[in-house]
């Protein structure tokens, strides 16, 4: 088994349009009007998927940001972080999308 701890941040006047995640069967589960910061903690048998997409709206100055973390039983930890951030003055980005990419927990 994994423990899997996914955080989705929205920063500076960014918002969390939708969220979608594997969960602990491996299906896809959708999610819409999110308040940041948001977090979720599952357990996710080996040989199941690891995956976590956040899309959301962010204004300049502001960031979307996913963290995923996974670690076995008895094992240590690992983890990734994807940012988004919009450096562009006078601009919004639509639907920005961050990612904690796909993979196979392994045993």
């Amino acid at each position: 088994m994994y423990d899997i701890v996914y955080t989705v941040v929205a920063e500076n006047g960014a918002t969390i349009n939708k969220i979608e995640y594997r969960d602990g069967q491996g299906d896809l589960i959708e999610l819409s009007n999110i308040t940041s910061p948001w977090t979720i903690n599952i357990q996710v048998r080996a040989g199941l998927g690891l995956e976590a997409i956040a899309y959301g709206d962010i204004p300049y100055k502001g960031s979307l940001s996913i963290t995923g973390t996974w670690t076995p039983e008895g094992g240590l930890a690992s983890g990734e972080t994807e940012t988004l951030p919009n450096d562009n003055p006078n601009s919004m980005i639509i639907n920005g999308r961050v990612e904690v990419s796909g993979r196979t927990l392994r045993d």
